[in-house]
């Protein structure tokens, strides 16, 4: 895949606002609302994990998004959760994870709405050994503004239940040009930071 820091932003943050919750709002472009967590968010979490898409199972989109008009694309894919840890020292035994993802949404590559996502992570502590899952679930219903804070859903079961998850993103390697291709866009890469609070 193709960096692509030279795209016009504005194009950048369309196609991510089409994609995050489809990616179980990970792995966006950056906007208001999309930030990074502040260091008082930082400090009240119980895990933060690196997180990047699975080298082999990138997100994927049925059908491929195009610029044209919105229409109904399932995403799925997964997640590699990495180097986790605990700013509040109560979840110990987290070390990675993997998240599987499957979602929904009417789409393009410069709108989306009815967004809805379901994850299930599989946690692993230092010595690679399962300690648990966790079921996530993420939605947003109605249009969507770049504005709105997709990067974020609540874990309903398992490990961590209870808890709200908020991400960041901080590179998207997937080439954006595709959205104009006769092939249309078809995969999302990229890494960022998601943390539980």
């Amino acid at each position: 895949m193709i960096w692509q820091s030279r795209l016009s932003r504005a194009h950048g943050l369309a196609i991510g606002a089409a994609t995050a919750a489809l990616a179980v709002p990970l792995l966006a472009s950056t906007g208001t609302a999309q930030a990074a967590p502040t260091a008082t968010a930082r400090d009240e979490a119980v895990l933060t994990c690196a997180v990047r898409t699975a080298p082999k199972n990138p997100i994927t989109f049925t059908p491929a998004l195009r610029d044209a008009a919105a229409q109904q694309v399932k995403g799925q894919g997964a997640f590699l959760l990495e180097n986790c840890s605990s700013p509040n020292g109560t979840v110990t035994d987290i070390a990675s994870g993997r998240l599987e993802l499957s979602g929904t949404a009417t789409a393009s590559c410069r709108s989306a709405a009815d967004l809805s996502a379901n994850a299930t992570v599989t946690w692993r502590d230092a010595k690679g050994q399962a300690v648990g899952t966790s079921k996530l679930t993420s939605a947003h219903q109605g249009s969507v503004s770049l504005a709105d804070s997709l990067l974020q859903g609540d874990v309903v079961s398992g490990r961590l239940k209870g808890r709200h998850f908020n991400g960041s993103a901080t590179t998207m390697t997937s080439d954006l040009r595709q959205c104009t291709a006769p092939s249309g866009f078809t995969e999302l890469t990229g890494s960022g930071q998601l943390s539980f609070a």
